[in-house]
C-alpha cells in the first residue's frame, strides 16, 4: 500500500475522530431535566430562561452609566439591540415536518474611554424549542477558549428545548498612531468571501449558519502596526481550552484597487499559509482566498474559494466556488466526501424603499442535491422589521448535501 493512500487513511481517521470529538461535547453539555414534562418542569425552564435575562442584563449594565458629561454627548446612544421571534418548520431527513419557535435578544454597546481607547460589549440570549430534536441555531464549534465565557448552550435531554447566553464581544481597543491593539474576547475581521472565509482562521462562521450576524469570539490579543500607509504587519495570538494557543501572522498590502495579503497560521495540529487576493474595478470585484494546511504526519490539504461579484440596477450579483479538502466546512451534511466543490449563487437588492430580497443557490459540482435559499425582510416602520428565511433541500439522491435539515421560518424583530 502507497504512502500517499496511507497518508489519506489517515485523513479520514483523523477527521472521524474529530466529528466524534465534538459529538462527545455535545452530549457532555446536555444537562438531565425535560421541559415538555409536567408543570414544574416548565416552572423550571423558565427561570433558566429568566435567569439568562437577569445575566445578561445585569452584565451590560454598567454600559448604561454616563461615560461622558460633555453636554454635546447628552444624546449618544449607549446601549442597542434587536429583539426578534420567529416561528415556523423544518424536517430532517427521512422525518416528517415539526413545528418550531426562536427568541432572541441581542445587546451590545462600544463607547470611547477617552482618546485612543474604547471598549466593545456585545451578547445575546436565545431560546429555541421544537416538537422533534432540532439542531441548534447558533453555531457549535470543535474547540473552545479557556475561560469559555463567550457561550453556553443548555439542551434538555430530548433536544427539544435549547436556551443560549453568549458573551459574543468584550474588549478593549488602543489606537495609538501606527499600532492598534485589542485585548479580550474578540473577533478579527479576516476575508472577503460570503460563502465561507478561508482565511478566517478564529472560529469562521458555517457557511449554511441560519444566524449569521455574529461567529464566535475569541479570547487573546491582537496587534497591528502600519508599517506605511498601504502596508500593515498584523499579528494575533488566541488561548483554547486545555491551555493550547493558537497564533496568525498577515502582511496586509492595500494597492489602489487590489489588496493582498498572505499569512501564516499555527494552530493546534496543523499549519496553514494563507492567501486573500481582492481586486476592485469599475464593474466587478474579484477575489480569491484560501488556505494549504499541513498535517504534522506530512500529508495536505486544502480549502480555497474564489468568488465575483457586480452590481446592476441597485442588485448585487454574486457567485463563488469553494474548493473543500478537508471535509469539515459541510463535513456534518455529507455523505463523507472529503474533497467536493461548492458552488453559492447570490442576488441580493432593496426595492420600493423598505423591502430586500437575498435568494441564494448553494449547488456541490460532484452532484447530489442542492439548497435554495431565499431570505427577504420588509421595514415596515423604523424600527420593525418583518423577515422570512428558508432553506429547501432539492432532490432526494445521494450527494454532499443529502443530510442537510429543511427549515422555513417567519420572524418579527424591534431593533433599538
Amino acid at each position: 500500500m502507497s504512502k500517499g493512500h496511507l497518508n489519506h487513511q489517515g485523513h479520514q481517521v483523523h477527521q472521524e475522530r474529530r466529528k466524534t470529538k465534538v459529538l462527545k461535547k455535545s452530549i457532555n453539555r446536555v444537562f438531565a431535566f425535560d421541559f415538555l414534562g409536567e408543570l414544574g418542569a416548565l416552572g423550571g425552564e423558565m427561570r433558566y430562561c429568566l435567569r439568562f435575562l437577569v445575566l445578561l442584563l445585569g452584565f451590560f449594565f454598567p454600559a448604561l452609566q454616563p461615560l461622558r458629561a460633555a453636554e454635546d454627548d447628552d444624546d449618544a446612544q449607549i446601549l442597542s439591540g434587536k429583539i426578534s421571534a420567529e416561528g415556523g418548520a423544518f424536517q430532517m431527513p427521512g422525518s416528517s415536518l415539526s413545528a418550531y419557535q426562536y427568541s432572541r435578544l441581542s445587546l451590545e454597546s462600544h463607547q470611547d474611554l477617552f482618546s485612543g481607547l474604547s471598549y466593545g460589549l456585545e451578547g445575546e440570549a436565545d431560546w429555541q424549542s421544537s416538537g422533534k430534536p432540532m439542531p441548534p441555531s447558533e453555531p457549535e464549534y470543535p474547540v473552545e477558549n479557556v475561560f469559555n465565557l463567550e457561550t453556553d448552550n443548555y439542551a434538555s435531554e430530548t433536544g427539544t428545548n435549547n436556551y443560549f447566553l453568549e458573551l459574543e464581544r468584550a474588549y478593549f481597543h488602543l489606537a495609538t498612531g501606527r499600532l492598534d491593539l485589542t485585548a479580550g474576547l474578540f473577533k478579527p475581521q479576516w476575508g472577503y468571501s460570503y460563502f465561507y472565509r478561508p482565511t478566517d482562521y478564529f472560529f469562521p462562521l458555517p457557511p449554511l449558519q441560519w444566524q449569521g450576524e455574529e461567529a464566535l469570539g475569541s479570547e487573546g490579543l491582537d496587534a497591528i502596526c502600519f508599517l506605511f500607509d498601504d502596508l500593515s504587519l498584523e499579528g494575533a495570538v488566541r488561548w483554547l481550552e486545555g491551555g493550547d494557543a493558537e497564533g496568525v501572522i498577515r502582511l496586509v498590502d492595500k494597492g489602489i484597487g487590489i489588496t493582498v495579503t498572505p499569512s501564516l497560521a499555527l494552530m493546534t495540529g496543523r499549519e496553514g499559509l494563507g492567501l486573500e487576493a481582492v481586486g476592485t474595478f469599475p464593474t466587478v470585484q474579484v477575489r480569491v482566498e484560501g488556505v494549504d494546511w499541513l498535517y504534522p504526519d506530512g500529508h495536505s490539504a486544502s480549502n480555497w474559494n474564489l468568488g465575483f461579484s457586480t452590481s446592476r440596477e441597485g442588485v448585487k450579483y454574486t457567485a463563488e466556488f469553494l474548493r473543500d479538502e478537508t471535509g469539515e466546512i459541510l463535513g456534518g451534511y455529507s455523505n463523507g466526501l472529503l474533497q467536493t466543490t461548492y458552488a453559492f449563487l447570490s442576488a441580493e437588492g432593496k426595492f420600493f424603499d423598505q423591502w430586500k430580497a437575498a435568494p441564494a443557490l448553494v449547488a456541490p459540482l460532484e452532484g447530489g442535491p442542492f439548497l435554495f435559499w431565499p431570505r427577504a425582510s420588509w421595514d415596515f416602520e423604523p424600527s420593525w422589521e418583518l423577515g422570512f428565511q428558508a432553506q429547501w433541500i432539492i432532490g432526494n439522491w445521494a450527494g454532499p448535501l443529502d443530510l442537510y435539515p429543511g427549515r422555513t421560518g417567519v420572524s418579527l424583530a424591534y431593533s433599538f
